[in-house]
């Protein structure tokens, strides 16, 4: 058994104090212990589905010279052990040729594992936007995290959790070109202003294929937006709006975000032009909608 030479650091220990108080009994299951590589395996269902070949050679290299500075967090499956949190850790280990790896060993249930991995990852700035977004997405969906709660945990603001999560009202192919690095934050960001899918999967490939800085996207958005159409030269696509596209009112923007906020789940509302509207509130099983109706204190079922 051998102790690691430093702490959980300032992402997990920070948020999960109670492990540091666990290192320092350095015996039993709470206690940091030297487990065979073969024996662990990473969480299926671990958030960061992407891992930069260069930076694991990087780290391979420094645990070569300097071995494992922070034990993973694993907890017991069978006869072998899953990762919780460190997985980066475990392959870079295994580059190096290492056998063992410093590990701190927790009983904890399904649920409680999801939510320590998704924290740690993005604590730790792992995950892409996208993988960030999912990540805020689920402790909200799943977990009943409110924006307030998510802000104080991952010491961001609440905007910057806002406009992260916004990024999954993207479709899906747009999402794939950020997290291939095909497309920054910074270009999409804008096409959220016009909620055409369509339109947004086919100007993500026209501004990636074009080689669009950020500020001609910016410029190319709003004046869709003033012109009430979105199109250019070389058309992949063109749609007309019946009128002229406006922003959510201020008013129902902020009642948009109270209630997104009271019941933890996405909320649209959209204004047509005579006054009637359109409200519409996402779940995600059948659990999820009995709360969401719990939420609404409503005797519906």
């Amino acid at each position: 058994m051998a102790k690691a030479k430093g702490g959980l650091g300032r992402g997990l220990g920070a948020l999960l104090p109670e492990y540091e108080e666990i290192i320092e009994t350095h015996s039993g299951k709470d206690g940091i212990v030297e487990l065979e590589l073969e024996k662990i395996f990473p969480n299926p269902d671990q958030p960061r589905k992407t891992f930069d070949k260069d930076k694991l050679i990087d780290l391979a290299e420094s645990i070569k010279e300097h071995g494992v500075l922070q034990p993973i967090i694993v907890t017991p499956r069978g006869d072998k052990y899953m990762i919780i949190a460190g997985e980066r850790r475990f392959r870079a280990s295994g580059r190096a040729g290492l056998k063992t790896i410093p590990a701190l060993i927790r009983e904890l249930d399904d649920e409680k594992i999801m939510e320590l991995a998704l924290i740690e990852n993005v604590q730790r700035d792992d995950l892409s936007p996208i993988e960030e977004a999912r990540a805020y997405d689920v402790l909200q969906n799943k977990f009943g995290y409110t924006q307030d709660k998510l802000a104080k945990r991952m010491g961001k603001s609440r905007s910057a959790i806002a406009n992260t999560t916004r990024l999954l009202a993207l479709p899906e192919d747009v999402q794939d070109m950020v997290q291939e690095g095909k497309l920054t934050v910074g270009h999409v960001r804008p096409m959220l202003s016009i909620n055409i899918p369509e339109w947004q999967s086919s100007f993500a490939k026209e501004v990636y294929q074009s080689n669009l800085s950020v500020r001609e996207v910016e410029q190319m958005v709003k004046k869709a937006m003033a012109d009430g159409k979105v199109e250019w030269t070389e058309t992949l696509a063109t749609f007309q709006s019946p009128q002229k596209y406006k922003k959510l009112p201020a008013e129902l923007r902020t009642l948009q975000d109270q209630l997104a906020e009271r019941l933890s789940t996405k909320v649209n509302i959209k204004k047509n032009r005579d006054g009637s509207g359109k409200l519409v509130i996402e779940y995600y099983s059948e659990e999820d909608l009995t709360r969401i109706f719990d939420a609404l204190k409503g005797d519906f079922y």
